[in-house]
């Protein structure tokens, strides 16, 4: 079986996510995205799943052109309209401003809808939480139980 590197798969991805309409950036950032979940063992989401992707593209599933945006907000919490946009682009850009949110004010919480089903939120929410937890643990390294800044209540 012939092995191909991560780079070349990561080249070729993009390249095909561009004839298909993702803008540049966003082609390299998906298929960066695939490449990564074949590299770690995931192929059902990395190269078994990209011919999938690429025929919901051009049925018109997929909009490559779409972008996640916000809708509402309510302190630390925002709802997301997906756009019907690429699934693991819109997670990943969700989880980001998740956790600017969190870092701002101990929690953040972005729900996602209107997006192409296919989406990596669970890997991303295990992300984020890590991310959570070195900031708000290890950064501020309390010596007892809490929430973010928050001392929590003692139990015997």
């Amino acid at each position: 079986m012939k092995r191909v590197t991560y780079e070349e798969m990561v080249a070729q991805f993009t390249r095909v996510l561009e004839k298909h309409g993702f803008p540049p950036a966003d082609a390299k950032d998906a298929a960066v995205i695939f490449a990564q979940n074949s590299l770690s063992g995931v192929y059902s989401h990395g190269l078994n799943r990209f011919p999938r992707v690429v025929s919901y593209l051009e049925k018109g599933e997929i909009d490559p052109l779409a972008r996640a945006e916000c809708i509402s907000r309510m302190g630390s919490m925002e709802r997301w309209d997906g756009h019907r946009g690429f699934g693991p682009l819109n997670a990943q850009r969700a989880m980001e401003r998740a956790c600017a949110l969190a870092k701002e004010n101990g929690v953040g919480i972005v729900a996602l809808g209107n997006n192409n089903h296919w989406m990596r939120g669970g890997t991303y929410g295990w992300q984020a939480a890590k991310s959570l937890h070195r900031h708000l643990l290890v950064e501020h390294r309390p010596q007892y139980a809490c929430l973010g800044r928050q001392r929590l209540p003692h139990r015997q």
